[in-house]
């Protein structure tokens, strides 16, 4: 049995890749798709803890105190009162992309893309789907999944400048609801997501 993610739980499978932080002068091991979560949980990723210092130490609290009070049960959604009223996409937009095929091209170009590509070299093509996410007209939910783990992202592509954003992961197939399981996309050789149907890019 290998070692598991420090972030997920999941055990770390030969020839995977792994990534070495140190929370304070503890080390962790973290998996390629939770890479984003320990930098955003001000975990610093190298062989060596840094230096005790006053004002290291107390940054790094002040993240994670604040990462534990959103991330906790219950937490309301922040509102903020200046933020525009967004209005639900055109099916097309004026260059003739579709909501899901802009979702796709950022989801492609993000730390979560990168970690699907290199996963899916050590684990082989995983199967996915891209769909709307419920209530929600302007974001595009896209899950990945292999044969014991599956992962979801959510992207804002009514806003450019949004990060993607994990929705959750779990260990069955059978976990996610119907409409997650509509297989109407791939993850190809080059380890780019793409929508059934949707050619290659010329090069």
């Amino acid at each position: 049995m290998g070692e598991g993610c420090s972030i997920c739980g999941r055990t770390i499978l030969a020839g995977e890749r792994v990534h070495g932080f140190f929370e304070g002068r503890d080390q962790r091991s973290v998996c390629e798709l939770c890479v984003a979560r320990a930098e955003g949980l001000g975990w610093r990723a190298g062989s060596e803890p840094e230096p005790e210092s006053k004002g290291h130490s107390h940054e790094g609290r002040l993240r994670r105190l604040f990462h534990r009070r959103d991330r906790r049960p219950g937490a309301p959604a922040p509102t903020p009162s200046t933020a525009p009223r967004r209005r639900p996409l055109p099916p097309v937009d004026e260059l003739g992309f579709t909501p899901f095929e802009r979702a796709v091209a950022r989801f492609n170009s993000s730390e979560a893309g990168r970690a699907v590509a290199g996963l899916t070299r050590t684990l082989g093509a995983p199967r996915a789907s891209v769909g709307s996410s419920a209530g929600a007209p302007e974001e595009v939910r896209i899950t990945v999944a292999w044969e014991l783990s599956w992962y979801q992202w959510s992207v804002d592509i009514a806003d450019e400048l949004s990060p993607v954003a994990e929705l959750g992961k779990g260990g069955e197939v059978e976990q996610l609801d119907a409409a997650a399981r509509q297989w109407n996309a791939r993850v190809e050789q080059d380890g780019q997501l793409r929508l059934v149907g949707e050619r290659a890019p010329s090069r």
